[in-house]
């Protein structure tokens, strides 16, 4: 701590010039932070996605009435094809609660699910009371503190896209209970589809938006999405199948790829921030050769004089990150209605205690990397000439 009063005295030399710095190593951490969180966000939905769960969409998706959708029939063919354990129509619901920015989603589901997605927190008695409650929902504990509910309250969704028989928009449902929270499902609400079903106009009933289905043996899923394709290729309903775990992979990997850009942005930041705090060092070095001459000749040796250098160029770029992780914290605390409707499906990024641990080390290596010049420049330092003035 002796030395503290020599460090805080080259940090407040030009203190607008150490604000900006340090306002720009903030800002970089906190994009740095929101970005590997992003990127750790993705690697775990991808690793959370199984080979075993398969995805069954319309191939064609048409301007029709059904639009994208698939017949119920499709189901019964689908179970017979080799290596399927379990198929469950699904269909969506996907509106609001009260206020537009209080999004909600009904995934409305038939008794097959609980063999085709046995991973729901749905025990055997709630899948029974779901069945024989149309209008019954259950949500997950997030979901329902998020739109202010509980068990036994009703939940009034409005659809706009998907208007019921009477030409309404208006669903109500009952919340039969609260079921935990799913990793990366935390906003699940799992309804009826029967009732959903004959609650639709009649040239929409008898559909479904896609169909799960369970295989037997994950390494065959891919040979098994290729089987159910090619059994309703000649169909009235020509299917495309996927695999959960490629689904994510694909998701990730292709169209615009989030995953791919976050570490080019978070490594562009710290270049630019780097670039940054070495000038700022470079220069406060370069403009104190003769203080530093001074402790030399007074018996500072040179080791003393890189510890101050490391600590004027760490304390700037670490407290910098502490703040600027906390503010990413922040940002993605944030309710989601105060982003765009083509950003909600962005995963939120996981800020987890090892993110905060690779932003610290990364600003440590910052700041050694921006005073390696300035220190080897005081490696050099001749005392007599800088004493002299030359």
């Amino acid at each position: 701590m002796k030395y503290f009063p020599l460090v805080w005295a080259a940090l407040c030399r030009k203190p607008a010039e150490a604000i900006l710095i340090w306002l720009a190593v903030t800002v970089t951490f906190a994009l740095f932070g929101l970005m590997v969180g992003l990127h750790a966000t993705y690697d775990r939905l991808i690793e959370n996605a199984r080979m075993d769960r398969l995805y069954v969409n319309a191939r064609f998706p048409s301007v029709s009435p059904t639009g994208v959708l698939l017949p119920f029939a499709v189901r019964d063919q689908i179970a017979h094809v080799g290596g399927v354990s379990a198929v469950s129509a699904v269909d969506y619901l996907v509106g609001y609660y009260q206020d537009p920015h209080r999004r909600a989603t009904v995934l409305a589901v038939d008794e097959q699910m609980r063999k085709a997605w046995p991973e729901l927190p749905l025990t055997g008695a709630q899948w029974d009371q779901l069945m024989a409650t149309p209008s019954g929902v259950f949500m997950t504990r997030s979901r329902a503190a998020s739109l202010g509910l509980k068990a036994g309250d009703s939940l009034h969704l409005i659809t706009p896209s998907t208007l019921r028989f009477d030409g309404t928009p208006f669903w109500e449902f009952h919340i039969l209970g609260l079921i935990p929270n799913m990793p990366d499902h935390e906003s699940l609400i799992v309804g009826n589809l029967s009732y959903v079903d004959k609650s639709m106009p009649l040239a929409r009933q008898g559909y479904a938006w896609e169909f799960r289905v369970a295989v037997r043996d994950a390494a065959k899923a891919n040979d098994v999405s290729v089987r159910i394709d090619e059994e309703l290729a000649n169909s009235g309903a020509p299917t495309l199948t996927i695999p959960d775990k490629v689904s994510e992979i694909d998701a990730v990997n292709s169209s615009i790829s989030v995953a791919s850009k976050t570490w080019p942005v978070a490594i562009a930041g710290i270049f630019m921030i780097l670039l940054l705090t070495a000038n700022g060092i470079a220069q406060s070095v370069r403009e104190r050769t003769t203080e530093f001459a001074v402790l030399k000749t007074i018996g500072f040796r040179h080791s003393t004089l890189v510890g101050l250098v490391l600590a004027e160029a760490a304390i700037p770029c670490v407290a910098g990150a502490g703040i600027g992780m906390g503010f990413a914290v922040l940002l993605i605390s944030l309710p989601t209605h105060f982003l765009p409707t083509n950003l909600i499906s962005i995963p939120k990024p996981t800020l987890s205690l090892g993110t905060f641990i690779v932003s610290l080390i990364f600003a440590l290596l910052l700041a050694l990397m921006g005073a390696s010049i300035p220190l080897q420049r005081l490696r050099l330092l001749s005392v007599t000439d800088a004493l002299a003035g030359r």
